[in-house]
């Protein structure tokens, strides 16, 4: 009798076992591509068209293997954002699928580092929970400054002119830029642009960046022929989880008398 017990014991043990869910982490950190040494998922590639949504492909180790459900949670706080949405990659693709969340992230979670959460199997039915980590978009501080150059010049106000009395300008401004950047991974670059007609230099004379984690750059009284009385200069840090804009227009009022009237951020 005892041997009996002992039999069935062991064999329902031995089915437990071969059904436990196996965890399987996340140590490539927060860049766009996770890879898995075990399970049944050779790696995740985050590629979101939204910083509201998310989205993902996943790669399998073997045709047959498959993930059917999960969700995002909060790497910190472990609060649950929602379920995701899981596709086919295409029609014939047997050994790739789609993850979709679309419930929308608020301004304050896409500030934070999440994580999706996948329960998957391979083909003998082996079960496993697998991790993906995806970061925060980045963060843009920005210092500028604004001056003019030369003299500052006056509607004429000889003779018949119907525009005296207008808004002044200088020919000339100095432009002054500290720009630190944290992408929060390394997949991300950032670009710049002004008003129409002009050039950008913020990330140390140039335009853009190639990939980067974290860098400060610096422009001093760079030197721009213009104008006008709204200077304009945006920068755009393209993340695998979405884009941060920030946006400032420095407004020449009157002879020294230059401010920021614009500094806002934009998540796209």
């Amino acid at each position: 009798m005892k041997l009996k017990l002992l039999a069935a014991l062991t064999t329902g043990l031995l089915a437990t076992s071969a059904f436990a869910q196996t965890s399987v982490q996340d140590i490539d950190g927060y860049n766009r591509t996770t890879t898995y040494a075990n399970g049944a998922v050779d790696r995740i590639v985050t590629d979101s068209l939204s910083a509201r949504s998310f989205e993902a492909w996943v790669y399998y180790k073997e045709a047959g293997s498959e993930c059917t459900s999960g969700y995002i949670f909060d790497e910190l706080t472990g609060q649950q954002y929602g379920t995701v949405n899981i596709g086919t990659g295409g029609i014939g693709a047997t050994m790739v699928d789609t993850v979709h969340f679309n419930n929308g992230f608020s301004d304050e979670q896409l500030k934070r580092n999440r994580v999706l959460a996948l329960n998957c199997q391979n083909l003998e039915g082996e079960q496993f929970k697998v991790y993906h980590k995806f970061s925060a978009l980045p963060v843009i501080t920005w210092d500028t400054n604004l001056a003019g150059v030369g003299e500052y010049k006056r509607p004429d106000c000889t003779g018949a002119s119907s525009h005296c009395g207008g808004r002044g300008w200088y020919d000339q401004v100095s432009y002054s830029s500290s720009l630190h950047i944290d992408n929060k991974n390394k997949d991300t670059y950032c670009s710049s642009t002004m008003n129409d007609g002009f050039e950008s230099r913020v990330f140390n004379g140039y335009d853009s960046t190639p990939l980067f984690h974290t860098n400060h750059y610096a422009l001093e009284n760079a030197v721009y022929n213009y104008s006008g009385p709204a200077f304009r200069q945006t920068v755009t840090c393209h993340s695998p989880v979405g884009e941060v804009q920030r946006t400032q227009v420095w407004v020449v009022s009157g002879e020294n008398d230059i401010n920021l009237e614009v500094d806002y951020t934009v998540y796209k």
